[in-house]
This record gives C-alpha cells, sequence and structure tokens, in this order.
C-alpha cells in the first residue's frame, strides 16, 4: 500500500473513532508527545491521559454547542523522509444535530510511521482559504 492510501486509511479510521467519541482511539492515533498548533496558541500533550484529558474538555464544549460529528475532505501525504509523511486535510467540517454547519478548518498533519503505525506527531490548524 503507498503512504497516500495508507495516510487516507489512517484519516478515515481517525474520524470513526473520532465521530464516536472513543477518546482513547483518538488519542492512540497521535504520538507522544503530541503538539498542537491551535488559533489560541500552541499545546504539547506529553502522553495518552493528557490526550484524552484534552479531548473530553474540547467535546464538552462542542457539544454545549449542538455538534454531532465531522466530515473530512480529501487527504494530501507527501512524503517528507523515511516513515515521515506531511498531510494536507482540507475541509474539515463540524456539524450540528440539527444539519448546520458549526465550523470549518483545515488540518495539517506531520505523521511518522512508528513499528509499522502511523501516528501523528503535530496537528496545525488554519482558517479556510489561507492558501490565497
Amino acid at each position: 500500500m503507498s503512504d497516500q492510501a495508507e495516510i487516507e486509511a489512517f484519516f478515515d479510521a481517525y474520524v470513526t473513532h473520532w465521530n464516536a467519541r472513543d477518546f482513547d482511539a483518538v488519542a492512540d492515533c497521535y504520538g507522544a508527545p503530541a503538539s498542537f498548533v491551535l488559533p489560541g496558541g500552541a499545546v504539547s500533550l506529553p502522553d495518552a491521559a493528557a490526550k484524552v484529558a484534552m479531548l473530553k474538555d474540547l467535546f464538552a464544549q462542542m457539544e454545549a454547542d449542538g455538534f454531532s460529528h465531522t466530515t473530512l475532505g480529501p487527504v494530501t501525504a507527501r512524503s517528507c523522509g523515511p516513515d515521515t509523511v506531511v498531510a494536507d486535510v482540507p475541509n474539515v467540517r463540524r456539524w450540528r444535530a440539527d444539519g448546520s454547519l458549526m465550523e470549518e478548518i483545515d488540518g495539517h498533519y506531520i505523521l511518522q510511521r512508528q513499528d509499522g503505525i502511523w501516528r501523528a506527531m503535530v496537528a496545525v490548524i488554519c482558517t479556510p482559504g489561507w492558501r490565497g
């Protein structure tokens, strides 16, 4: 399987875990530590417990706003070294239960294959259209 196909499969599994609110499985998609560059600042989470705690807080906030599920745009993966990929995931859309759009972002990830398993090491959240 090509890196592109493997990364597409990674994100298919990731969004399935995300939408199922399987916080342990989502946390396992990330390396340790995992770094997140968010609109409010950067965060580094050292282990699975910290990632799960962050996810629970995030989902509590989103569900208070009516969050239902997330959909992803097309995934593009570019190898930048042995077992390292930069993945672009535009049009990440978070939907409310009433079908209205809650939020749209672009996600950019650096993933590494560790012991045969792809894990996101860095996630960067961008405003849609940032490319101009």
